[in-house]
């Protein structure tokens, strides 16, 4: 399980780093294809449902899913950001604001979903379903702020020429 867990995020990280590398770019902003966004959310959702399935005698197992998870979750971010980072430029000022909000807030999720993962390696057998429930809430939350950061932007948040970038 765990090995076709970490082929699954391996073949989509590489997917994501290929087709971005191969999209089509808009002064230099890659237009992310919505089937990336797409695979990434459909991992993070595969992830929470292994987690959730395991219960306290399989605690190793679903602590390593989790790990895998926030990794590919990590390795995500810090590629939005890269992207993020080379087209600022091409970006109207309230696409700016919204990404960096976006982002933002997803790093702030992050950031708890972390901690929720510590007091999940530290939970017993009396509170391991209480600890997973707060795990898998602050997942979904994480798994929303990735959903609003590769969300397309709203037309009045285009750059001038009106395209649209991630």
């Amino acid at each position: 399980m765990r090995h076709s867990l970490l082929m699954a995020a391996t073949l989509m990280v590489a997917t994501t780093s290929l087709s971005w590398a191969q999209s089509d770019t808009t002064e230099g902003v890659p237009n992310v294809k919505q089937a990336d966004q797409e695979n990434v959310q459909a991992q993070l959702n595969d992830t929470w449902q292994e987690i959730r399935n395991y219960g306290v005698e399989q605690k190793e197992r679903a602590l390593e899913a989790a790990r895998q998870g926030l990794d590919m979750l990590d390795e995500n971010i810090d590629e939005l950001q890269k992207d993020m980072d080379e087209g600022w430029d091409s970006l109207s000022e309230q696409a700016r604001a919204n990404k960096e909000q976006a982002l933002e807030n997803l790093k702030k999720q992050r950031e708890e979903l972390g901690k929720e993962y510590s007091q999940l390696q530290e939970a017993t057998r009396g509170n391991w379903e209480a600890a997973k429930s707060r795990f898998g809430q602050a997942w979904e939350a994480a798994k929303d702020g990735w959903r609003e950061l590769t969300k397309p932007a709203e037309k009045s948040d285009a750059g001038d020429d009106g395209t649209i970038s991630i």
